[in-house]
């Protein structure tokens, strides 16, 4: 040998290998390994329940409405006022309400019984509603005052 040569080779040992797959025998029984859901028979159930509606409104209708009527003139930016170019605005100022009926326990037969939309002895809460009237300025000019409208369309 001229050299120190060394030649290595992996060696592998027998025992590190895993065994081969073993054959596994087939079952005893045919039934083993499947779960079975059994239940008793049927019964009937019975629940007793209750149930209970009730509904109100509180949607309210406007009988009537005081308003002003008033034309607003346009503005300009430097403070000069258009008078051919405006807009008519009516502004109410009062506004009466009504709410819908109320019935008390003892009334309920009766009310039940009428027609829809006819007075029926319930009680009817009636309001007044106040808003702020407009105020005339350098572009806003009152044209009427006071003018009492109902939902119907007509004027007063």
């Amino acid at each position: 040998m001229t050299g120190f040569e060394v030649v290595v080779r992996p060696v592998v040992f027998p025992d590190i290998r895993p065994a081969p797959a073993q054959p596994v025998p087939p079952a005893d029984d045919p039934e083993q390994g499947f779960a079975v859901i059994r239940g008793n028979g049927a019964k009937m159930l019975s629940v007793s329940t209750s149930y209970s509606s009730s509904t109100s409104s509180s949607q309210r209708t406007e009988i009537q409405r005081r308003e002003d009527e008033a034309r607003i003139y346009q503005k300009q930016d430097d403070g000069t006022i258009n008078k051919k170019n405006f807009v008519d605005v009516r502004v109410p100022n009062k506004i009466w309400m009504k709410q819908a009926p109320s019935f008390g326990v003892q009334n309920f037969e009766v009310a039940k019984n009428e027609v829809a939309g006819f007075d029926v002895g319930g009680s009817v809460e009636k309001n007044v509603y106040y808003y702020t009237r407009i105020k005339g300025g350098e572009n806003i000019e009152i044209l009427k005052k006071d003018i009492i409208r109902t939902p119907e369309g007509g004027n007063q």
